[in-house]
């Protein structure tokens, strides 16, 4: 490639980034024959004017650190996320007990396990309580204090229960898994939870669609070896399905 003036390559990072999702600064440094510091110094200035996101060695596109509100998240991808949770469902044994994750991809799943009788089903998320409530299973709403984004209960109250209880499932959800080697979330508070939640659930499931794998956010919440199954859809690129398959089972629909 040409070389081109900052502005320049400023205006087509942008696009790249906005294209292509996570990229590290040693591939875009390749990409543009500049050097790092000079993507880097790009990078600072796009960042100060918010048009994409710094994070530790890579940039992603703005919007993945803007999360929109679930009723919004639950139209993105729609036939993927009920594909993926019809296959989860497949899972379920009769009379489980099962903690459902906050999230549009969970809430798919409360709607199709509403039709199910005779489970305990635990949630943190209050749109998921609101779905299920009318259902023929035993619901336990998780208290705490309530985020005022993903209308989930967090803090310790919310940590000292799930501590103290067994499931069979957990049905989990992530911010997106670029550039971690898991799953991931935007709050310190959810890592903490779902990290309990994964070591008292004898099988843990993440449910999530392949845009999930070109997104990343805060904090890795578990390694992909703690991770019975990832479902996905068949969008996934072939080379990530290959690294996640070495890990876990990757069960794609």
């Amino acid at each position: 490639m040409a070389k081109l003036s900052a502005i320049d390559r400023q205006k087509q990072l942008v696009d790249l980034i906005s294209h292509q999702g996570t990229m590290k600064i040693t591939e875009l440094a390749t990409y543009f024959n500049v050097s790092r510091e000079t993507i880097r110094r790009d990078l600072q200035e796009l960042d100060d004017s918010g048009a994409v996101k710094k994070w530790y060695g890579a940039v992603m596109p703005v919007q993945d650190f803007n999360i929109p509100p679930v009723e919004q998240r639950m139209a993105s991808f729609h036939e993927q996320k009920l594909a993926i949770c019809k296959k989860a469902l497949s899972y379920v044994s009769q009379r489980s007990t099962i903690f459902i994750d906050a999230g549009s991809t969970a809430l798919t799943f409360a709607s199709l396990l509403k039709e199910t009788a005779g489970h305990t089903i635990i949630t943190n998320s209050m749109p998921v309580v609101n779905e299920l409530v009318t259902s023929q299973n035993h619901l336990i709403s998780v208290g705490g204090s309530v985020d005022p984004l993903t209308f989930a209960t967090m803090g310790t109250q919310t940590l000292s229960f799930i501590e103290k209880i067994r499931m069979d499932m957990a049905f989990l959800g992530t911010s997106g898994f670029a550039e971690h080697n898991g799953p991931s979330s935007n709050s310190l508070d959810d890592v903490e939870i779902k990290h309990k939640i994964i070591q008292n659930s004898r099988l843990n499931f993440v449910l999530a669609d392949s845009s999930k794998a070109s997104s990343s956010s805060l904090s890795q919440y578990a390694n992909w070896h703690d991770i019975d199954y990832l479902i996905t859809d068949n969008s996934l690129p072939a080379k990530i399905k290959d690294q996640l398959t070495a890990q876990t089972e990757v069960v794609t629909v």
